[in-house]
């Protein structure tokens, strides 16, 4: 699969853009579609998955992280699954975070607009003496 890399942490490990625009995180032999929407999401996941002690179960938007039999844990994306341990955790979340300040950041600066951005401001015209009440 062609993909264009957007951050790579190690060989076979990064997160690039597929031709049909979506995001893909390749992780060794695995490749997941990651929603650019919901991308946030798992980026606070992870932080929090770090911060807590032993947390049971972790859920943002549509993603899942559980503790593991064999140690670690399992980081759900719907129905796909990784085995994770707790340094490959750390090197998913600079990895996660660096993606959402190259995509997800620059569209928070952008200037607000009523209809969003592109639209041409609609500049109403007075009304005529004949529509008075």
């Amino acid at each position: 699969m062609e993909l264009t890399t957007i951050t790579q942490i190690a060989h076979g490990r990064l997160i690039g853009v597929a031709p049909d625009g979506d995001l893909r995180l390749v992780w060794d032999h695995a490749i997941i579609r990651l929603p650019i929407f919901d991308l946030p999401h798992l980026a606070s996941l992870l932080d929090l998955w770090l911060l807590e002690e032993e947390p049971a179960l972790l859920r943002r938007g549509y993603y899942r992280l559980t503790h593991s039999p064999e140690g670690g844990c399992h980081l759900w994306v719907h129905t796909a699954g990784l085995w994770l341990s707790r340094q490959d955790v750390q090197m998913l979340m600079s990895l996660v975070n660096a993606v959402v300040e190259e995509l997800c950041r620059p569209l928070c600066r952008q200037p607000k607009a009523p209809f969003g951005i592109g639209y041409r401001k609609f500049i109403a015209s007075p009304r005529r003496g004949h529509h008075r009440n």
